[in-house]
């Protein structure tokens, strides 16, 4: 099976409104798969129905060959997933090797957790109402980790860890992707979202509005034109050559540009150059790219 998870015309309303509209894709085995929007999107929605936590209005999943709607056998397929919720709970009262040691338990296999935790240390010693934000955090993640997954199914997996944390856990999910295993994730951090997926699926309105592989993407929308002029440029002269911003009192342009590139630099000249960067786009510039248009 190459293809892990697969999602046909997924749909779901809630009392009228859209959560998600007829929203396809598919995620290949070993690859690591970013689903981004803005809030309300339907990113929690979409990750609900594929862990089978509440049924489509229409359409269906497939998740590790099973389709979602069968309870029975999603019940199995759920136990061999590793899935951070956004807005998990951990029980208070516990210390934190205690909360390890019962879940370790109910899954009854050996934990990684030994191993996660020397990426992201946590002080195990402490009660769970004791952690901070990050902290309960690197607990989660430890926790929807340690049995050693095939699938990895995050929900903001970066909230609350500080840029360290950070880099070091886009690390180890980069080298769980390179261990073959498959990682669908949503953020809203888009530079992190860069250094780790292979692909991205933006969606908007609950609705996919891109699809396809990083590179692709950022190539296929265009180039950043940012320049420093040595006479005032009037923002009508850039009609039609792209979105354009003016600042510096006209002085130093900036161009999301998707061709007419000799255009644009002939224009650029006439008002001589003094400085210039051609680039494409970052993930966050595309990102706000499309949401605009």
């Amino acid at each position: 099976m190459t293809e892990v998870i697969v999602a046909e015309g997924l749909t779901k309303y809630y009392d009228g409104r859209v959560g998600i509209e007829d929203v396809s894709f598919s995620v290949r085995r070993g690859e690591a798969f970013a689903y981004l929007g803005p809030n309300g999107a339907g990113k929690t929605t979409t990750i609900r129905l594929l862990l089978g936590f509440m049924r489509p209005t229409r359409g269906r999943a497939i998740v590790m060959g099973v389709d979602t709607r069968e309870d029975r056998l999603m019940t199995k397929v759920k136990a061999e997933i590793g899935y951070l919720a956004e807005d998990f709970t951990l029980p208070r009262g516990l210390k934190g090797k205690e909360v390890l040691r019962h879940f370790a338990e109910i899954r009854g296999v050996r934990s990684r957790a030994e191993e996660i935790f020397s990426i992201l240390p946590l002080d195990l010693e402490k009660r769970v109402e004791e952690y901070s934000k990050g902290m309960r955090q690197i607990l989660a993640i430890a926790l929807a980790l340690s049995h050693d997954p095939d699938l990895l199914i995050l929900d903001e997996p970066t909230t609350g860890l500080d840029p360290l944390m950070r880099d070091r856990l886009l690390g180890f999910l980069r080298e769980e992707v390179r261990r073959g295993k498959t990682v669908f994730f949503s953020s809203h951090v888009l530079g992190e979202v860069q250094k780790v997926a292979d692909r991205v699926c933006l969606i908007k309105g609950g609705k996919v509005v891109s699809l396809e592989d990083l590179p692709s993407l950022l190539s296929k929308l265009g180039k950043i034109v940012r320049a420093r002029l040595s006479k005032p440029l009037d923002l009508k002269k850039l009609e039609g050559l792209g979105r354009a911003e003016l600042t510096e009192g006209g002085r130093e342009v900036t161009i999301v540009a998707e061709g007419k590139y000799s255009e644009i630099l002939t224009l650029l000249a006439e008002y001589g150059i003094e400085d210039i960067e051609v680039r494409n786009m970052t993930l966050e510039e595309a990102f706000l790219h499309i949401y605009r248009r």
